[in-house]
């Protein structure tokens, strides 16, 4: 079984090997902020992306990507911004359990 030192292990290494998020419209990706980066207080490490297209626009997707460029997970999504919103806030949640296989 996993130790407390491996899970924690595990998280710090996600947290900070996330390197970039982008959104998508119309096919074409575009980088958004990341917002925050932590462990809560139940051991999930949560990447929150600020989404912010500047103007009207339906999101269909929502990415991460690791500290090389390289795409670590994707959310489709379908989220109009319109004159009302500005801003999408989404997030990813990782959550690390350990399971035995006989």
């Amino acid at each position: 079984m996993m130790e407390a030192a491996a899970y924690t292990d595990l998280r710090n290494y996600i947290k900070t090997r996330i390197g970039s998020a982008e959104y998508e419209v119309s096919g074409a990706w575009s980088s958004c902020t990341i917002a925050e980066a932590i462990i809560t207080g139940t051991g999930i490490v949560r990447i929150k992306c600020q989404v912010s297209p500047g103007a009207a626009c339906t999101i269909t997707g929502v990415r991460l990507k690791n500290t090389d460029g390289q795409v670590w997970c994707t959310k489709e999504v379908n989220v109009v911004i319109d004159s009302a919103s500005t801003h999408l806030l989404q997030w990813f949640d990782f959550v690390i359990t350990e399971s035995e296989v006989s």
